[in-house]
Formats: C-alpha cells, sequence, structure tokens
C-alpha cells in the first residue's frame, strides 16, 4: 500500500511546480549549525505563532504590524502554524483563501527580518477526535471505525494531554493514517506539496516541520512517513530544510527511539515540557540540564542542529521567571535554536490562547508582555563558528551575564549579539578577547576583526562611573567658588 501511495505522490507533485533547488532561502545546515549566505553560523530564537491558529478561523495573525515587536525583543525566527482542516476541509478540495493569508503571514514575518518555519501542526490528531479536544487534521481523516466528536476546544478540554493517554480511538486513527487504510496519508503528501510550492520561492522560508508532537510509534510509523514526506518537499524544494519533530510522549525530556533520517539538510526539532510544573503546578528549582543533554546528545549523534520547536510556561506557573531563565540557561549551554510556545496576540481573559484553555501566550490582549516572558541576551550571528555560550542569569540583575566565544572567520562578515539593556539593569558593558573591535546600536553589539581566530565577547553589567568627568569637575569648582562669595557677602553685612 505504502509504495503505491508513493508513486500517486510523485506524480500529484510534479503536477503542482516544478522544483526549486539551491539554498534553503536565507539558511542552510552545515553540521550541527545553521549558516547564512555569507557563511556565518546563526542561532535561532523566536515564537511559535499562533495559540489561536488552532481553531476556525484558523487565523492567529489578522494584522501585519501584530508581528512588529518580535524584532524588538531580539527575535529572528517564528514557527508559523499551519492547520491542515483549514486548508483542506474536503478530500481534494482547498481553501485557497488559507492558504494566501499564510504566505501573506510569512512574506510580513519576512519583512520585519523573520526566518520562517512552516509548521504542520496538530495535537491528539482533530477537532474532531479525543471528545472534541484535539486539533489539525480534518475531520474525514478519521478512519469509519471512530465516530467524529464534536468539536469542544474550551474549558472541558483543559485536560486534553493527560486524556490521550491509552485513547483506543486516538490510537486507531493514528494507525489507519499511517496505514493509508482510506488515503488519508497520500492526501496528507500531497496537501504538504502544495503548500511547498506555494512557499518555495519566498527566501526567508527556511524550512518545513514535517509534522507537530506526532502520535504513534516512531521507528514503524513516524520515521517512514518523514522519508516519504522529505521526497513529497524536496521534489518541489530540492533545498528545503526539514525540521524532525518525535514522538509527542518525548516532550517530557524522554528520549526519542526514531532512528537517523535518510534523508541530508535536516534539524532535530523535540520540544520540552517539564512536567513536575503540572503536577506542582510551578518550579521546583530544577536546572533542567538533564533533558538538554538528551536532546542535545540526539543532535550531537546525528550530526546536525538542535532547535526546540516548543518550550514555555504559563504565566500562572509559580516561580515561572526562574524556569523560564533556567531553559534560557541550558540553551546557551547547548548551544540550541529554538522557538518559545507562545505569541498569541488576539489572547483574552476568556478563551486565553483560544484553544482548550491553554495560557502559554507571551503576550495579553494589549500587546503587553507577560511573566513568562523577558527578553535575553543571544549572540545571533557568528562570524566563524561557536564553541561556547554561557549564559548568567541571576536573581541580582547586576550578577547576570553573556559570554560567546568562537573560532572566527573575518571573510564571514560581523558577529552580531542582541543585548537587551533592561536585562541588564540598563547599561551593558563589552568586553573581549582577541582584538574584537565591538559597537553598540542600541540593543545590539556588533564586532569585528581582520584577523582569524580564537575570540570572545562577554556583556555584563556595565559599573558604576568613579570619579567626575571635566565637566562636572569645572561645575563643581564654580558652584563652590559662588557658595564662598555668598558667604564673604554675609559677613560683611
Amino acid at each position: 500500500m505504502r509504495s503505491h501511495a508513493r508513486v500517486v505522490v510523485v506524480v500529484l507533485v510534479a503536477a503542482v511546480a516544478a522544483p526549486i533547488s539551491g539554498w534553503a532561502g536565507a539558511l542552510r545546515v552545515d553540521g550541527a549549525q545553521f549558516r547564512d549566505g555569507a557563511g556565518a553560523a546563526v542561532i535561532l530564537r523566536g515564537v511559535d505563532v499562533a495559540g489561536n491558529s488552532k481553531v476556525p478561523p484558523f487565523r492567529g495573525i489578522t494584522n501585519a504590524a501584530q508581528l512588529d515587536p518580535l524584532p524588538r525583543w531580539g527575535m529572528n525566527v517564528v514557527r508559523l502554524l499551519f492547520t491542515w482542516e483549514a486548508y483542506e476541509p474536503q478530500p481534494g478540495t482547498y481553501d485557497a483563501a488559507y492558504l494566501d493569508d499564510y504566505v501573506a503571514t510569512a512574506r510580513a514575518a519576512a519583512a520585519r527580518g523573520l526566518y520562517v518555519i512552516v509548521d504542520f501542526h496538530q495535537d491528539a490528531f482533530s477537532r474532531f477526535s479525543l471528545g472534541g479536544c484535539g486539533e489539525g487534521f480534518p475531520s474525514w481523516a478519521l478512519p469509519p471505525t471512530v465516530t467524529p466528536a464534536t468539536p469542544d476546544n474550551g474549558a472541558a478540554c483543559a485536560d486534553w494531554g493527560k486524556r490521550m493517554l491509552g485513547d483506543a480511538e486516538l490510537t486507531r486513527s493514528w494507525d489507519a493514517f499511517y496505514g493509508d487504510a482510506f488515503g488519508a496519508r497520500t492526501r496528507y503528501l500531497v496537501m504538504i506539496a502544495r503548500v511547498v510550492a506555494a512557499l518555495a520561492g519566498e527566501p526567508m522560508v527556511i524550512g518545513y516541520d514535517l509534522l507537530n508532537e506526532p502520535g504513534g510509534d516512531e521507528r514503524a510509523q513516524i520515521g517512514p512517513l518523514y522519508e516519504d514526506a522529505a521526497r513529497a518537499i524536496r521534489a518541489v524544494d530540492s533545498a528545503a530544510i526539514l525540521f524532525v519533530s518525535p514522538a509527542n510522549i518525548t516532550s517530557a525530556g524522554n528520549a526519542t527511539m526514531l532512528a537517523k533520517p535518510g534523508f541530508s539538510s535536516f534539524v532535530y526539532s523535540p520540544h520540552y515540557y517539564d512536567p513536575t510544573l503540572i503536577l506542582f503546578h510551578g518550579w521546583q528549582g530544577s536546572d533542567e540540564k538533564v533533558a538538554f543533554d538528551e536532546m542535545s546528545s540526539t543532535a550531537a549523534a546525528w550530526g546536525v542542529p538542535l532547535f526546540v520547536g516548543e518550550y514555555g510556561a504559563a504565566p500562572s506557573t509559580e516561580e515561572v521567571g526562574g524556569y523560564m531563565g533556567a531553559l534560557a540557561t541550558q540553551m546557551a549551554r547547548v548551544m540550541a535554536s529554538g522557538a518559545q510556545w507562545v505569541y498569541t496576540p488576539g489572547w483574552d481573559a476568556t478563551a486565553k490562547d483560544g484553544w482548550n484553555t491553554e495560557d502559554f501566550s507571551i503576550v495579553d490582549g494589549s500587546g503587553a508582555t507577560r511573566a513568562n516572558f523577558v527578553p535575553r541576551p543571544i549572540p545571533r550571528r557568528i562570524a566563524g563558528t561557536p564553541t561556547s555560550i554561557t549564559l548568567v542569569e541571576k536573581s541580582d540583575a547586576k550578577l547576570n551575564a553573556l559570554t560567546l566565544s568562537w573560532d572566527h572567520d573575518p571573510a564571514r562578515g560581523e558577529t552580531e549579539l542582541f543585548a537587551p539593556a533592561a536585562w541588564f539593569g540598563g547599561s551593558v558593558d563589552v568586553s573581549t578577547t582577541g582584538g574584537l573591535s565591538c559597537g553598540s546600536d542600541g540593543d545590539f553589539v556588533r564586532c569585528h576583526d581582520a584577523s582569524a581566530g580564537a575570540k570572545s565577547v562577554t556583556l555584563s553589567v556595565a559599573s558604576p562611573r568613579c570619579g567626575l568627568t571635566g565637566a562636572e569637575a569645572l561645575l563643581l569648582v564654580a558652584l563652590a567658588r559662588r557658595r564662598r562669595r555668598s558667604q564673604m557677602a554675609d559677613r560683611q553685612s
């Protein structure tokens, strides 16, 4: 059945668009690094967009200006949710307006200097699964042996993650999909090829996340789907970067059982949510090192970049600032890229993120940032190859610091770091080794040097100034003289 599906997909993909070759837009994969057109290493940091994209009308961004804050916060990537149900509500019937809106949003992100990862998103299969608490796949993708539920996605679905465990109908749905028992798998591959054809000419669209947090057996079901999806995508865009997400059960920090994919130019893209936050309703002070060691070891074994596709916490989580700081510290240590879940500019106090009353948005309905997000420093572009990144975040901001070390290649241009002054208490001190010359431009620090070799730059809190400037000293002298003359005049009178 599967080999027949591949023939169908190849034929249909060929009719979608002529293949595009070359670079994956503005970036390519080089071992453990993303690299730009000049060969500099790039670290991606940004957000998933948006929580309410999962439900009708499936538009998380309704105005391009909603993307304006992201570059100011140092972000350079968005993982943009794409919902199959919205695009193909009936088999072979496509909503062109939905795809047009999606392409327009990707272009709006690109216009703001943001790379775009297309995220084929689902949770618990479909809005018609799990008692109406899932999202992603259209209702017709369910096998006939499963009765479609009435979509809910409200407060009654708050425990959707727990309800997935051991749900027999969900298992039947995934098994039927992977086996292509009723053609949904074939249609899925045709669908993603159509999306790639619409986006392949967009230089800032760097790649495709093949399937968000899939259910099923990683080796027998998910891995083979990814191989077929890679063929479908590469038939249209041979240079696209592929983001490989392991099974949903790994999002608690568990090891993946996926075999290394057989295709090239890909990224390991797990998700991570500390399960103890759910159990204890707060962060217990873990440094989160174990989970990041697990994720980074897989990326290292495969020889590819690590992109943590989702991480985050609700603003109401106790010690949420400490938790997010711990995640940022570990991401720096393993030199990972990633996207925080989630940026939902359409958030409101009732529906929250808009799906199952989840409440992870980093902004409220007015656009103000919430307790689960603080702009933090990050090296965004490195002229050469990074060797270490160390982020130190303390409760006392005067102790905060970021250090980047790298093998410098002057032919790659300048090194750029995002250095938000607020995180450093209002002002930033820049110290270097290796003869670097650095300058500040708002919240960005840019460094260059004509000589190659080992370099480092440390951003820290600027020390209080000691002593007086010449002008300040002259002013004090003048004030002292004026006061002396006034005192003498008083005595004479």
